[in-house]
């Protein structure tokens, strides 16, 4: 395992926390987001240096990780929703959509403000706490993967790459293992993608071409997740007969999305998934 593929989100989080926006911009929020998510399944995969350093880690950086989540979704619900087609229907049809739309997008907004700031307020909390455990903890990993890169090339996988291993295995067998995927269970099944995804990524011999199925895969159930929430959503903040049109509009993408998003992720249970990727080496 490479020193650097495990400081790297190390230094990034750190970095992100350090100073942020009252009302930070969607790319900073889904990076403070991506990069929480990072640290979590490297702490989560590292029996060494310190379990207990791993979990001081893990509860520092949640409450900035959830808050990021829910300011990241109303930026991509309402992404979303000015991506429909306004003239997709009948033209007596037209004036009634574009009004529920412009309703929808400006309540998606007004939430998005009150998420902001609460994103503000948990990083403020947690900026000196998690700011510190993450320098420590960093300090650990790299004085636990000095030792095994100094060590000869014959000797024994160190404790943490040995339980990285295990993790890969065990989460290879739980997507293999995993009941037919629907509706119900295909969210659950992407976080365990992108968990397998980010811990694969911290070996340098690891399958890229698997990786990539995987962020493939993670891309388009998060997708139909998306529409998903923005149908929820739409339904809780807009009246079900003013605004009929654009309700079945927003479904009916769901529903497409969902079919193009269990096709992907039975292709990679079917392709990638016979094997345990952790004995998977790239090929030139």
């Amino acid at each position: 395992m490479e020193a650097d593929r495990v400081q790297k989100p190390l230094r990034q989080l750190r970095k992100a926390l350090k100073r942020l926006p009252k009302d930070p911009a969607p790319e900073t929020v889904h990076k403070l987001r991506t990069r929480a998510r990072h640290v979590e399944a490297i702490a989560a995969a590292l029996s060494e240096p310190d379990e207990k350093k791993a979990r001081r880690l893990l509860k520092s950086i949640k409450p900035v990780r959830k808050a990021a989540g829910d300011v990241r979704d109303m930026d991509v619900l309402s992404g979303n929703a000015l991506s429909l087609p306004q003239n997709s229907h009948r033209e007596s049809q037209q004036d009634a959509f574009r009004a529920s739309l412009t309703r929808l997008v400006g309540l998606l907004g007004i939430a998005r403000k009150k998420s902001a700031g609460e994103l503000f307020n948990a990083v403020d909390d947690q900026r000196k706490a998690a700011r510190r455990v993450l320098k420590q903890y960093a300090k650990l990993a790299q004085t636990a993967l000095g030792r095994k890169n100094s060590s000869s090339s014959g000797a024994a996988p160190s404790p943490s790459e040995q339980h990285i291993q295990t993790v890969i295995a065990n989460l290879n067998g739980e997507l293999r293992r995993w009941p037919a995927l629907s509706a119900r269970n295909i969210h659950p099944f992407r976080l365990k993608v992108k968990e397998l995804r980010y811990i694969l990524q911290l070996l340098p011999n690891a399958d890229s071409g698997l990786i990539d199925a995987l962020g493939s895969v993670k891309d388009q159930i998060g997708d139909w997740h998306d529409w998903q929430q923005l149908a929820e959503t739409a339904e809780q903040m807009l009246g079900p007969s003013e605004d009929r049109a654009l309700l079945a509009e927003i479904d009916r993408i769901g529903r497409q999305k969902l079919r193009h998003a269990l096709a992907s992720a039975n292709a990679l249970r079917k392709r990638h998934l016979e094997s345990s990727p952790a004995r998977r080496r790239k090929t030139r």
